[in-house]
């Protein structure tokens, strides 16, 4: 197997299109990438393809997702082609300009690091030879198909999982691993596109495909199921499946390190539970199989986008609580060890972080960095974004939905669905990530960092949303925080809802949380049986007692408020569950109206929001062709029953 290769090529658009297609001439498979071809945000679509060569357009901007992924697309022998400016790589993404910062202020520390990392300029270069499409499996890999097959064959339910980076057989290991079974097999993974590999290998176009969700709602008779690429696939959901298949041998896969997030935190949440529910063995596969070993272009990938990087080496034992100190990290001047071990804490505490989270933290005008250090090692570690203090005209703008504004995500969500556009003109704080050394948690240094970050700054409050767990709702509201709203992302099925908490500090604060506060009160029950209805969302007992404890009096509402309510709904971006309990009491007093209106308007009000079914139920009550269409069609529904009231 070849070892592939980075070539830049640098110049004027026309010119660089014109090279690239001078340097992959002679090839069969190439996938060109940017403005004028498959734009970047459908690459993803792509997973589990591979080709001789990827043409990667970066005159105008950078995408460090879109990076990693077509790295990962690139068979042995193959290139990575960057189409570059003479200036180079581009820096000053816009996208991360957030107000009242413009693209002059974002900084181009991403671009210069991705620079750095480069190869010499490629214009010499000879055209590419075409790549050898042939992939031989390694011992690495052989003795992983051995050992499963091996337990697919123990009486007793078995679960193994399987960590590996990408392009090591992973996929093409399990399907050789059910090859020619006899064994009731089934398969699931987070998008069906991603288990194409698994199908090929076991020679079975027929293996069956099962969504997580089904799997976790109703037990399939199986002896084996494999869930491909685990980690992006919610923990509640998984340990659902676990539960619901206690007969069934169980093989989780994930990918270790990479574009999407990484299967570290996929390791700290999930498969602790799992080894301590029933017997589990972990293998984990090193050696490339779609290139050679030690490859130049996967290096260079991990160096700039950190897809390596790790908390620093520390010892439980030898901390010394006295010489842990707090500091406000300068982006400037920070050393390639400090970013290494920030964001090796940022990868290893969350699961789904990603390269571009990388960029933004580098270069977005509006991010802050505070770390504990012990001895010069970075232990715990949170990225804060400064939010809020927008115009009215623009609150105003976002909680009509007739604009959005980058970078407040805490304004907006207020604004938009809590139709609380004051709340966008107050300056906010809002912790983005935190995450303290695995090896020393327990120890109460997350708390220290957030009292370091609650002293270096006078908002009007702190605030962060984040999909929740019990635990990190007790753990915020131990720091401070109260609980102020509850969602989940509308045609997402997780198991972990979304959630809103603030610490007000000033007066005006104050009374907005406990406006806030009393509006959940009395919407969250109604919100939380919505979420449930039809399964679309798993709820444990656990978390929903999370959620509802320590609730104040629920604020009341006379038909005024219900009224204005509804058009926040009917002329706005609030989602139906936000405004759930006016709805339905509008519904209610005017039942006798949805007479005159379309019939499948009436029929949709009837079902999702008299009768509290779940979207999928009320999309077939109303015969419409899909859940984004079937919400869409139930705000014209809305609008079309007051408009006849």
């Amino acid at each position: 197997m070849r070892m592939r290769t980075c070539l830049p090529i640098r110049g004027t658009p026309e010119h660089t299109a014109a090279e690239a297609d001078r340097l992959v001439a002679g090839l069969d498979a190439v996938l060109r990438v940017g403005p004028d071809d498959t734009a970047p945000r459908a690459v993803r679509d792509l997973l589990g393809q591979s080709f001789d060569a990827v043409v990667l357009d970066l005159h105008a901007a950078i995408d460090a997702n879109v990076i990693g992924q077509c790295q990962g697309f690139i068979r042995g022998g193959g290139a990575l082609i960057l189409r570059l400016s003479p200036e180079g790589v581009p820096g000053g993404d816009p996208r991360l300009a957030a107000y009242p910062y413009t693209p002059d202020d974002v900084t181009r520390r991403f671009a210069a690091r991705f620079e750095a990392c480069l190869p010499e300029s490629a214009l010499a270069a000879e055209p590419l030879a075409p790549t050898d499409h042939a992939q031989t499996g390694t011992p690495e890999q052989a003795k992983l198909v051995a050992d499963l097959r091996r337990l697919l064959t123990e009486p007793t339910p078995q679960a193994a999982v399987i960590i590996a980076d990408r392009g090591r057989g992973k996929s093409s290991a399990l399907g050789l691993a059910i090859h020619g079974n006899a064994l009731r097999v089934g398969l699931t993974a987070g998008r069906a596109e991603a288990a194409a590999e698994v199908i090929r290998f076991a020679a079975n176009p027929d293996l069956p495909f099962h969504s997580p969700l089904a799997l976790a709602l109703t037990p399939a008779e199986l002896d084996v199921l494999i869930i491909d690429e685990a980690a992006q696939i919610p923990v509640p959901v998984l340990q659902r499946i676990v539960q619901l298949h206690p007969d069934t041998h169980l093989i989780f896969a994930t990918t270790a390190r990479g574009y999407e997030g990484t299967g570290r935190g996929f390791l700290l949440r999930f498969v602790e539970w799992l080894t301590a529910l029933r017997p589990t063995q972990r293998f984990e596969l090193h050696s490339p199989i779609r290139w050679a070993s030690g490859d130049p272009l996967e290096r260079l990938v991990f160096d700039a986008l950190l897809l390596d990087a790790l908390p620093a080496e520390v010892d439980r034992r030898a901390l010394d609580v006295d010489a842990v100190n707090a500091v406000v990290l300068d982006r400037a001047t920070l050393t390639d060890a400090q970013l290494r071990q920030f964001f090796g804490l940022m990868v290893h505490a969350h699961y789904r972080t990603t390269p571009g989270d990388l960029h933004r933290m580098l270069d977005a005008p509006n991010m802050r960095l505070h770390a504990l250090q012990h001895r010069g090692d970075i232990i715990a570690a949170t990225m804060v974004a400064l939010e809020g203090e927008l115009p009215a005209e623009t609150a105003d703008a976002i909680h009509w939905g007739r604009t959005r504004v980058r970078g407040h995500a805490l304004p907006e969500t207020l604004a938009s669905h809590a139709a609380r556009p004051d709340a966008a003109q107050m300056t906010i704080v809002r912790s983005v990530r935190i995450a303290v050394h695995p090896d020393l948690r327990r120890l109460g240094l997350g708390t220290r960092l957030i009292d370091h970050v609650h002293a270096s700054y006078a908002p009007d409050f702190f605030g962060t949303l984040f999909g929740t767990t019990a635990d990190l709702l007790t753990f915020r509201r131990v720091n401070g925080y109260r609980l102020v709203r509850v969602g989940a992302s509308r045609g997402s099925r997780t198991g972990e809802p979304a959630a809103v908490m603030i610490r007000p500090v000033t007066a005006r604060a104050h009374l907005l949380l406990a406006d806030l506060r009393a509006d959940l009160a009395r919407d969250l029950p109604l919100q939380l049986e919505l979420m449930q209805a039809g399964d679309e969302l798993l709820l444990s007992d656990t978390m929903r007692a999370a959620l509802t404890a320590d609730l104040p009096p629920p604020a009341p509402m006379d038909d005024t408020r219900r009224d204005a309510i509804v058009q926040t709904f009917t002329h706005g971006p609030r989602t139906h569950e936000a405004a759930a309990v006016a709805l339905e009491a509008y519904a209610r007093a005017h039942a006798d109206a949805l007479d005159r209106i379309e019939p499948q308007y009436a029929a949709l009000v009837r079902a999702r929001i008299l009768q509290r079914a779940g979207w999928t139920q009320a999309m077939r009550a109303a015969d419409l062709p899909s859940l984004p269409a079937t919400m869409r069609a139930l705000r014209r529904a809305m609008r079309a029953l007051a408009g006849v009231c």
